[in-house]
Parts: structure tokens; C-alpha cells; sequence
């Protein structure tokens, strides 16, 4: 009779593997004896904000840095923690009028637990290098503070989760001005869909948990690694943004 079960049970193994499963999880749990059919993504999106909701009400308690990091790193409610090897907080001077956001660390920034320190990483300092700046003068965080695997994208989901978390980093910090590296982190902050193309280089003004703060969205530098021809673009951003502060 367990033999029978087991077979069973790999038969249906195979089934999802084949059918292309790679994850019986979710994010949220999900009561499957009052499944409803049309159970939509709605439901959860409900889940999240309800989940959102809790975490500001935490974060309200947090007053500096190192409370807010010791919070992320006990943070259990993005499934991303569970494969990363250490929470990417930040880098750079958390005195600084310049905030430059990046999407999520990839492989290296995973292993080092600092943003920004790959291929990637090496590029933005000669841009900022470039505008007579470096890490000791601005301040780098992530929307996303745990690697994704495989470096793929975060998923709306995803971001809506951790979206309080950098909300209150941006608080924190208080910037005058943030960079927004690629589309990722603008489409998080500024909730505008347009491709990144038609918006860079342009100002917004971002309220952040009662702070309106400017902010520029640009190209990421992942993005010039692979196309060298929109790094005249980025120029002229990061003029402006440096012209911001004086």
C-alpha cells in the first residue's frame, strides 16, 4: 500500500514537472477546500496590501538605519529571503543629498552583500566618477534588498511586498534628490508604465511618507553595458542631478 502511494505520488511528480512546474509555492497561503473557480490575481493583490498595511504600521516604530536593517534582515515576508545568501542593504554615505535606487542584487552584490558591485557596479562608479562623485559622496540602496534567482526580474508581486521597506529607507536617508536606475525602480516608485525611453531625464516629485522629494528616472548601467550608445543620455542626467544639489 505505500509502495502504491509512492509510485502515485512520483506519476504525479513527473505530471507537474513535465507540464513545466518548477514551484508548488506561493506567497500566500491559499485555503484550497473554499477555493473559488474564478479566483483571480486580485485576491492576491488583497493579500498583499492587507500584508503591506502590517509592515507600515511596524515601520512606524523604526527611527534610524540600523533598526531599519536589523528589521529587513528578521524580514520573513517576501519568499526571496529563502534562497539569497545575505540581505543587500545599502552602500555609500547615508548623509548624502544624492539616493541612487537601484531593482535587486544579482550574483556578485548577492554574495558580497553590497549593492552595485559588479560589471554593473564598476560602471556606475566611472559614471559617477564622471561628475566628480563616488560612493563616500551618495547613498545606494535597492527596491529589492534579496537577490531573485537566477537574477531574473522581481515580480510586481514582488516589489509591492518590499515597496514599504524602501519607502522607509527613502525616509530615513531623506534625500534632496533620488536616481532612479532603470525601469524596475521607477515603474516601483512612480507607478508610471511608460517606458523608461520617454521618461528618463525628466523630474517628479515623489511623496514619501509625507516628504516630497525630486526624483530622475535613468537608464540602469546593466542596461549600457549592452548598449553603449545611451550612455550620452546618462551623461546629461547625471549632470543634472549633480547641478540639483549645488
Amino acid at each position: 500500500m505505500g509502495k502504491n502511494l509512492i509510485n502515485t505520488n512520483i506519476q504525479s511528480l513527473r505530471l507537474l514537472k513535465e507540464a513545466g512546474v518548477t514551484d508548488n509555492l506561493n506567497e500566500f497561503p491559499i485555503n484550497r477546500f473554499n477555493i473559488k473557480e474564478s479566483f483571480k490575481n486580485e485576491d492576491i493583490e488583497n493579500n498583499s496590501q492587507t500584508m503591506n498595511l502590517k509592515t507600515e504600521q511596524q515601520l512606524l516604530k523604526i527611527q534610524d538605519l540600523k533598526e531599519l536593517q536589523r528589521f529587513i534582515n528578521n524580514f520573513k515576508g517576501c519568499a526571496l529571503y529563502k534562497e539569497a545568501n545575505n540581505v543587500v542593504f545599502s552602500d555609500g554615505n547615508p548623509n548624502s543629498k544624492i539616493m541612487l535606487i537601484g531593482e535587486a542584487p544579482g550574483h556578485d552584490e548577492d554574495i558580497e552583500g553590497k549593492p552595485f558591485v559588479g560589471r554593473s557596479g564598476k560602471l556606475l562608479d566611472k559614471m559617477l566618477n564622471a561628475i566628480d562623485l563616488d560612493r563616500e559622496k551618495v547613498y545606494i540602496a535597492n527596491i529589492i534588498p534579496w537577490r531573485p534567482p537566477a537574477n531574473r526580474k522581481p515580480t510586481e508581486n514582488e516589489i509591492e511586498i518590499c515597496l514599504p521597506l524602501i519607502h522607509k529607507h527613502i525616509e530615513l536617508i531623506n534625500p534632496k534628490v533620488l536616481l532612479l536606475l532603470g525601469s524596475t525602480s521607477t515603474y516601483a516608485l512612480l507607478k508610471d508604465k511608460t517606458p523608461i525611453t520617454k521618461i528618463r531625464g525628466r523630474w517628479f516629485t515623489l511623496n514619501i511618507n509625507g516628504k516630497n522629494i525630486q526624483a530622475m528616472p535613468t537608464f540602469h548601467p546593466a542596461f549600457l553595458l549592452r548598449q553603449q550608445k545611451q550612455k550620452k543620455y546618462v551623461w546629461e542626467d547625471l549632470q543634472n542631478i549633480r547641478d540639483s544639489i549645488k
